[in-house]
């Protein structure tokens, strides 16, 4: 039956692969402009929200800076939710930095021997987070005139995280090791270069992802998958068929949130829910930093959980929220342009040649060095 199982599911992987390269030489104009928006929302949405916390995350794991928590701090954390003192940091920095960012640091910390593979990968659904750089920029400005849309959302989301950190404590307090012994804090002119350019590598990884699941999004969307999905989900949910197929595109791609329609405060908890969970396309990008070292199988199981209680606790907190907030759909000043795209695109033409002027002297050390 496994067997059986497992050729059904290499079948239907071809047969998408197949749809996709039949879709694309077919359909050239839709995956161009699917492409074409997709670059758009990383240019002006995804890198100004999660470059620098992504350097900043690499440089605090690579100098030491998590082994200098107080250990009062530490006995305060390994009671509340059965995590060391030195991982703690992570929990919270995961929570506020963006959707990857908190996975990197766990990779980080593992590689280096301080965390087990079993105990990372549980912590791993616990330090996830969109953060409000993502919460605010592509919800709040470009689909409520109210930050209030963002501050739900947000607390929303931390809320459900730690309740299921407090569920989470009773097996993470079996498998907690002794805090770790602290390390010289030190931070280098090579240490910032490579964790520039290890961010951006990782950011590249990211926007390919965005741009790939942008294209399969169109490809349903035009075979009429994503209107079939979306009918069924408005029924099950009592909304209309867009906001159907809008949650179906948020699924495959959280970015997509920013095309729901502009100022429906009903559709809010639904938001929470999807930000919460991040999406196919962040899952596939976790995978991709992973790199094969973590099983993404108790991660998904933990965020589908804590996408439902976010849900809730959104939906419960809307009316406090909402309550002032009397303003017609049609009159929501909606700024979908965003900044200037010219800072992001220089951004990444000089990460691109940092990588390539150190990838060069690399080669050549190691060429002397033969």
């Amino acid at each position: 039956m496994r067997k059986f199982a497992e050729k059904a599911f290499e079948l239907a992987k071809l047969g998408l692969l197949g749809t996709a390269v039949l879709f694309c030489t077919v359909d050239t104009a839709s995956a161009a402009v699917a492409v074409g928006e997709s670059v758009s929302r990383c240019i002006n949405v995804v890198i100004p929200s999660l470059f620098a916390m992504m350097i900043v995350s690499a440089i605090i794991v690579r100098s030491g800076a998590l082994t200098l928590v107080p250990a009062w701090f530490g006995r305060i954390s390994r009671l509340l939710f059965g995590i060391e003192g030195s991982i703690f940091p992570v929990f919270t920095f995961g929570m506020f930095a963006g959707y990857p960012v908190g996975i990197k640091m766990l990779c980080g910390e593992y590689s280096a021997g301080r965390l087990t593979k079993g105990r990372a990968e549980i912590l791993a659904g616990l330090c996830f987070g969109a953060g409000p750089a993502f919460t605010f920029g592509c919800i709040s400005r470009q689909l409520y005139s109210s930050d209030k849309a963002g501050t739900v959302i947000l607390i929303s989301n931390i809320s459900a995280n730690l309740i299921l950190a407090l569920f989470m404590s009773f097996f993470l307090r079996k498998g907690a090791g002794e805090s770790c012994n602290v390390r010289k804090f030190r931070i280098s002119s090579e240490m910032l270069t490579e964790s520039v350019l290890r961010s951006g590598r990782a950011m590249a990884d990211i926007c390919i992802m965005i741009t790939a699941f942008s294209v399969l999004n169109i490809m349903f969307v035009r075979m009429g998958t994503a209107a079939a999905v979306g009918e069924l989900l408005a029924k099950l949910t009592c909304l209309d068929r867009k906001s159907g197929e809008a949650i179906v595109a948020a699924l495959l791609d959280v970015t997509s949130i920013s095309a729901f329609p502009c100022g429906d405060w009903l559709l809010l908890p639904y938001i929470s829910a999807l930000v919460s969970f991040g999406g196919v396309c962040v899952i596939f990008q976790l995978s991709a930093i992973t790199a094969g070292r973590l099983s993404l199988r108790q991660f998904i199981i933990m965020r589908i959980i804590a996408a439902l209680m976010s849900f809730w606790i959104c939906r419960l907190l809307l009316p406090y929220f909402i309550e002032y907030e009397t303003v017609e759909a049609a009159a929501v000043n909606v700024n979908r342009s965003g900044g200037s795209p010219v800072s992001s695109v220089m951004l990444v033409l000089m990460t691109v040649m940092l990588m390539w002027e150190m990838g060069g002297k690399s080669n050549k050390k190691i060429a002397e060095s033969t």
